[in-house]
């Protein structure tokens, strides 16, 4: 066995192995970056659940003034 065949006996499989570890970073880059683009869009519904639940606490709050008002109304 000559040198050419030594290296292309160590060489090949090392490259394989090499690309194949890259291409599994590229991989895993992507589905990081989807999952941070999910869970981005749920922070935004979040907060706008967030913003409709604190508008809908302060109208129950409205018309149990409202009421009160109308029980002290009615009590006289």
């Amino acid at each position: 066995m000559n040198n050419v065949q030594l290296y292309f006996a160590i060489g090949i499989p090392t490259f394989t192995v090499l690309v194949g570890i890259v291409i599994g970073l590229f991989q895993s880059n992507h589905v990081l970056n989807q999952l941070n683009l999910r869970f981005t869009s749920l922070e935004g519904r979040i907060q706008m659940m967030d913003s409709d639940m604190k508008s809908l606490v302060q109208a129950s709050n409205d018309l149990d003034v409202r009421l009160a008002r109308l029980e002290e109304r009615l009590a006289r």
